[in-house]
């Protein structure tokens, strides 16, 4: 009974992501790059962030990468110069995203993943609990992100899951 409410959540995150990313699209590149207070410096930095995170997990949790090559992996700031990388960069993980949690079932989510630390000992965990994880990531640095952009007058909106879901009910029902 885990899949479909996680599946929603990771719908929601693509959802909300993309709002913040596209009241991005209004600053100017000083703004853009402003060291902010919250997150990982400015606006780039905390959705870079996001984004190599999310999809370093991601990249584990669905085989295209090992579990060390998924930590490894980092996404370069200097590739993501403008909102039109970012949105580029983040439609690619939303597809993947959407992808893999469209294909998970119940026991999926219940299946532990590990992997063998440098020191010797196993770390494992359910999927359920690492995908929990990453989506609580994703909502704090988007709101750190959604903080920053509300300053320079370009909020991206009530981002609410619950908001999520009234449109996308609505969008169902029509």
């Amino acid at each position: 009974m885990l899949a479909e409410p996680l599946r929603r959540m990771y719908e929601y995150s693509c959802w909300a992501t993309k709002q913040v990313i596209e009241a991005a699209d209004g600053l100017t590149s000083e703004q853009l790059l402003a060291p902010g207070q919250a997150g990982h410096g400015s606006i780039r930095e905390t959705l870079v962030h996001l984004m190599g995170t999310h999809r370093g997990w991601l990249s584990w949790w669905d085989g295209s990468l090992s579990a060390m090559d998924a930590y490894n992996s980092r996404l370069d700031e200097a590739d993501y110069p403008d909102v039109a990388a970012l949105r580029q960069a983040w439609a690619e993980i939303e597809q993947q995203t959407l992808v893999f949690v469209s294909r998970m079932t119940d026991d999926d989510v219940s299946s532990p993943l590990g992997f063998d630390l440098p020191n010797g000992q196993r770390w494992e965990q359910p999927l359920w609990g690492l995908m929990l994880h990453v989506a609580n990531h994703g909502t704090q640095h988007r709101a750190e992100v959604a903080t920053m952009l509300t300053e320079f007058g370009h909020s991206p909106g009530d981002l609410d899951f619950l908001f999520y879901l009234d449109g996308s009910a609505q969008a169902r029902a029509s």
